[in-house]
């Protein structure tokens, strides 16, 4: 049984006349711990920050250097990989090299895992699609056991390295711990569970709108606009399922509005929850008078179709009418802004309308899992936190912070 190679670890740098180095031999610790840019040259310990690490493999009998990139400690992952050998069938010179398998492809795997991904929604795909082909730039492994904890932590690296905060940064690298194991079998390889990173983030808590805030929003809509948030305060719909709402959806007889999936406009409901959701009286009114003028059957379509900017209409009415934080920043057209400058301020947003429905079904008497149901959330605790900060500023809170310490 012909043995494999052992691969070795190699930095190579620029030297000062401006030419590439030879290669290097890589340095670690007593406890065999990469000394991230250290190498020996010549006897001597240097460091060289600018270095790139190389491992040698053999490829057709041959020797040759392959490439690791500058990530220390995912080039030391390599090290418990053995090569790859490509041989060349016997009798036949013209076939192309094949490669001994060891295992699932990543490539592969990750293709066939996306294919399964959309069939959900179109922002599930392409979030998981972004977070894999990332993920595929800061690790050059070949086969998915070959994946570790280090891997994650490279590129969690680059992520930071890239500038994305931490919520997103969480989000990204869980996408990946999600394709690893596999739960839902949307791979054809095993699933890898034990290969996992927690990134941190501080989580906001949900808040609604004051009263005061949405006076001032009111003031500053014209009808239309006035319209739009009234459908959010008074359904509690996400901002997908606004932009496909329809006449049809309201039924007169229950005063109810149904989310359901419309394959015609490429919609499905959050984890295929279908649900009714009551609304008030004035609300239908307004949508009844909407159809007699309507041209289509969308309540805030355009041209016929799903608009898909309504946070993007929000953040411009709140700009336009001078409601910004002035302290908060934002990206347009790839470019960091402040929002004193650009629609861009992250007080305005959709998704507080929701809370707000949620605070108000509370504090009118409905229970907690109606509100669940209402809302669409696949659990219970999600909704408790949408009610939390309305508890913590209800009439009964004050009663009881302002009767302790009385007197002192």
């Amino acid at each position: 049984m012909r043995r494999k190679p052992k691969a070795k670890l190699y930095l190579r740098f620029r030297m000062p006349d401006g030419k590439q180095s030879p290669y290097r031999p890589a340095l670690f610790d007593h406890k065999s711990r990469i000394r991230p840019f250290w190498c020996l040259v010549k006897g001597v310990e240097e460091l060289h920050r600018d270095g790139t690490y190389y491992r040698r493999v053999k490829r057709d009998g041959k020797l040759k250097w392959e490439w690791l990139g500058k990530d220390a400690h995912h080039a030391c992952a390599t090290l418990d990989v053995l090569p790859i050998i490509l041989t060349k069938p016997a009798g036949n010179k013209e076939a192309a090299p094949t490669v001994k398998r060891d295992g699932f492809r990543i490539d592969d795997e990750i293709a066939v895992y996306l294919s399964n991904v959309s069939k959900l929604s179109p922002k599930t795909y392409k979030a998981y699609k972004r977070s894999l082909a990332l993920f595929r730039e800061s690790c050059r492994k070949i086969y998915v056991h070959q994946i570790t904890k280090q891997d994650l932590q490279a590129f969690d690296t680059a992520l930071i390295e890239k500038g994305d905060e931490d919520r997103t940064r969480h989000n990204r690298v869980q996408h990946v711990v999600t394709f690893l194991r596999n739960e839902e079998g949307r791979r054809p390889g095993p699933p890898i569970k034990e290969v996992s990173i927690n990134v941190k983030y501080v989580e906001a808590p949900p808040e609604a709108y004051t009263r005061q805030e949405l006076e001032v929003l009111f003031r500053v809509s014209d009808e239309d606009e006035k319209c739009l948030w009234r459908f959010f305060l008074g359904t509690g719909f996400r901002e997908s399922e606004v932009s496909v709402a329809e006449v049809t959806d309201v039924n007169p007889d229950t005063k109810t509005i149904r989310v359901d999936e419309k394959p015609y406009f490429g919609f499905k409901p959050k984890d295929c929850e279908k649900r009714n959701v009551p609304i008030p009286d004035a609300l239908i009114a307004e949508i009844d008078a909407r159809n007699r003028f309507g041209s289509c059957s969308l309540l805030f379509g355009k041209n016929g179709r799903p608009d898909g900017h309504l946070l993007r209409l929000l953040k411009q009415v709140a700009f336009d009418g001078g409601l910004n934080c002035r302290k908060c920043k934002g990206t347009m057209n790839g470019k960091e802004v402040s929002c004193a400058e650009a629609p861009v301020c992250e007080k305005w947003i959709l998704h507080r309308f929701r809370k707000n429905f949620a605070t108000d079904r509370h504090n009118g008497g409905a229970p907690a899992r109606k509100i669940q149901i209402w809302l669409g959330h696949a659990d219970l605790e999600t909704t408790l936190r949408y009610l939390a900060i309305g508890e913590d500023t209800s009439e009964e809170v004050r009663s009881i912070v302002n009767r302790v310490h009385v007197g002192l």
